[in-house]
């Protein structure tokens, strides 16, 4: 097979690679390396500095987050400008480079504006959605004839089925990075984002519920929320809060949970956290809304339940599943391999039209 000249976009907010690699950037990352590895040639465009093993053309000297904007001396939309900065300047780049790269892969949030440059295009560039689909968007995309949109789970085109999709592709996580831990300690685990529609107030009043104890972890703290809802509920004994935790400690506490919590309220369009909590032998337990469906088997590497009583029934009943299978769920679904592999075909199916 010839080596194809492959261009991505990665979003601007934090570094390629990075202990606090947010979601999007972790799979670019991987999708970047996965590529690379089956012998292609790729250019990753980001911001700040890369670590990766190819070709980087830095699009923002520094990340978005590690600007650390002083909201009390800019104006507070500064970090939406910044991002249609970036989102201008890598189209620039694409477009001044555009004879070097037979494919653009673009992974930023924003990445339905690239729509009406790639009409004077030669090469194809592929939009993927990571985010939900919302009544505008829909309308703008349908829109298209052919806009080369690729979901990340099929939930997200509920509502939206008159889009020309090309494909939905999983994502996928490098197992290497996962280990497996057929013994558990002695508590249940929330990951994640501190908002309402990550809903963790749910994961403790279930934890309070079935007596179990619960570790609090992650970032995006959304306020009044947390100081109102969360905060009041944390007695540091058997509800414990950790805040943000480094990319080894993240990895550590899905290792050794009995269960990953996880009791969203939005229609998730993937749930990453889901994957790698798998990946360790932790099982899920969910509310079924968004992608979840179809990332946790039902009662076979997790539980899909609707409310806090089922949650903490779940939590008691949580040593039925075989830590085996939730493994082995990842290994047939969602590696970075499995990943790499679906990309790499729409890249070559489309070059060939």
């Amino acid at each position: 097979m010839n080596k194809l000249r492959i261009a991505i976009i990665a979003p601007p907010f934090t570094p390629l690679v990075s202990e606090k690699q947010r979601g999007i950037e972790r799979i670019v990352s991987d999708l970047a390396q996965g590529f690379a590895n089956k012998g292609h040639n790729v250019t990753l465009f980001g911001a700040g500095e890369c670590k990766l093993k190819v070709k980087f053309i830095p699009v923002l000297e520094r990340t978005i987050d590690e600007l650390k904007i002083n909201k009390e001396e800019t104006e507070a939309s500064r970090p939406l400008s910044l991002e249609i900065l970036y989102l201008t300047k890598a189209m620039d780049e694409i477009v001044k480079r555009e004879g070097e790269f037979d494919i653009v892969f673009n992974h930023t949030r924003g990445s339905f504006v690239f729509l009406p440059l790639s009409r004077f295009l030669n090469i194809p560039v592929v939009n993927i959605l990571h985010l939900p689909i919302f009544k505008e968007l829909g309308e703008f995309l349908n829109s298209y004839k052919n806009p080369n949109i690729i979901t990340v789970s099929n939930s997200q085109r509920q509502g939206f089925s008159g889009i020309n999709y090309l494909a939905t592709i999983y994502n996928g996580i490098n197992l290497q990075e996962f280990e497996f831990n057929s013994n558990p300690k002695d508590y249940f685990l929330f990951l994640g984002a501190f908002g309402e529609h990550k809903n963790p107030k749910d994961a403790i009043l279930a934890s309070k519920k079935a007596e179990a104890n619960l570790i609090l972890a992650g970032g995006k703290v959304r306020e009044p929320y947390f100081k109102e809802e969360i905060k009041p509920l944390i007695d540091g004994k058997q509800i414990n809060y950790l805040g943000e935790v480094s990319d080894k400690e993240r990895i550590k506490l899905l290792e050794n949970a009995k269960a990953l919590l996880f009791p969203v309220k939005w229609k998730e369009p993937f749930g990453l956290v889901m994957i790698e909590a798998m990946a360790c032998g932790t099982p899920v337990v969910a509310y079924g809304n968004g992608a979840v469906r179809e990332v946790v088997e039902d009662k076979k590497t997790g539980f899909i339940v609707n409310n806090v009583d089922e949650m903490a029934k779940a939590m008691k009943n949580i040593d039925s599943i075989k830590r085996t299978d939730c493994r082995k769920r990842v290994e047939d679904n969602f590696t970075t391999e499995i990943m790499t592999d679906k990309y790499e075909k729409i890249a070559l199916d489309l070059i060939k039209k």
